[in-house]
């Protein structure tokens, strides 16, 4: 087998039952994990007593344990739970896109995902020049995941690969999911805002170098706790609707639905109905032709490279 990609991935596994009987078991958390654990990644977990041992069993079982560091930490000792009653109290006031999946122990560990990263770049455990966060639970039941059309266990390490050795890129890597209104980074509009959920970047799967990463991080940290105590934020992907503009120059976008994050991340080549009309063409109406332009030219670089069949004169 091949060593690792040069980068160190990220994730959380955490049992939230007992906060919400709508949120997964212990074992339906450990189902959905394993083809993320088949991965022959270097990969950093976060997770609570009920979930560390049973997942570095299944590490071992993958013969992937030397390339893993399991970090048992507790709900309550994550740097975002300090938050907690605020969103219990915000949930309470003004929660319109309201998901009885969730609850405010899940939304916390969510928003901990910029901690969990800045942490592993801080430890750096296999001393890699790269470093991503992937949700945990995106198995699709078929030990294949649901960000991805036709899966196989090569799809993730060949895009690191290419990111950082190839492509050689010191960015942040994130997909954009569609456009949005700016007028909504300004306070006076963020209710309105959070009136429903904006669809802004793909937060289950994004990878960076520690410079511009860190920075980034640290301010998507800043954008939760403004967010959290003006009375909003659920979720936290709509977060980057700063951060997009804030480090333009620092962010290497890719365009796509979250059902192929994986098959675009390096350029779009699934899905291209929906890249074309929902991102590039949104982009052009709204007028934010910076925008427009960078996803235009992504798309332009797979119908040059036929990656894709494309039977338009072009896509202007």
């Amino acid at each position: 087998m091949n060593p690792p990609p040069n980068c160190t991935l990220i994730t959380a596994c955490y049992d939230l039952n007992k906060y919400s009987k709508k949120c997964r078991t212990t074992e339906e958390c450990l189902t959905l994990i394993n083809p993320l654990l088949q991965i022959p990644v270097y990969l950093v977990i976060y997770g609570s007593k009920s979930t560390i041992p049973a997942i570095k069993m299944q590490r071992q079982l993958n013969n992937l344990d030397k390339y893993t560091q399991y970090i048992e930490i507790e709900l309550e000792d994550l740097w975002a739970y300090q938050f907690l009653p605020k969103v219990k109290e915000n949930r309470k006031t003004y929660w319109p896109t309201r998901d009885e999946r969730t609850c405010a122990e899940s939304h916390i560990i969510c928003c901990n995902k910029f901690d969990f990263v800045q942490e592993t770049i801080t430890i750096n455990p296999f001393n890699t020049t790269h470093f991503g966060w992937i949700d945990a639970y995106l198995g699709d039941g078929k030990n294949g995941l649901r960000i991805c059309e036709n899966y196989d266990k090569s799809v993730i390490p060949r895009i690191l690969h290419n990111l950082t050795k190839i492509n050689n890129t010191n960015k942040f890597h994130i997909q954009v999911l569609n456009c949005n209104d700016k007028k909504f980074k300004e306070p006076e509009h963020k209710k309105e805002f959070y009136e429903r959920y904006r669809w802004v970047t793909c937060g289950g799967f994004f990878v960076t170098h520690p410079d511009p990463g860190t920075k980034i991080l640290s301010r998507l940290k800043e954008i939760f706790v403004e967010t959290t105590m003006q009375g909003f934020g659920h979720g936290e992907e709509m977060f980057y609707l700063e951060i997009l503009d804030e480090f333009y120059e620092d962010i290497q976008r890719s365009y796509g639905d979250y059902g192929q994050i994986l098959n675009n991340f390096l350029s779009p080549t699934k899905n291209i109905e929906y890249v074309y009309h929902t991102i590039i063409q949104n982009f052009k109406n709204a007028g934010y032709m910076r925008e427009y332009e960078d996803a235009r030219k992504s798309l332009q670089y797979s119908i040059n490279n036929y990656l894709i069949p494309w039977d338009k004169e072009d896509i202007i």
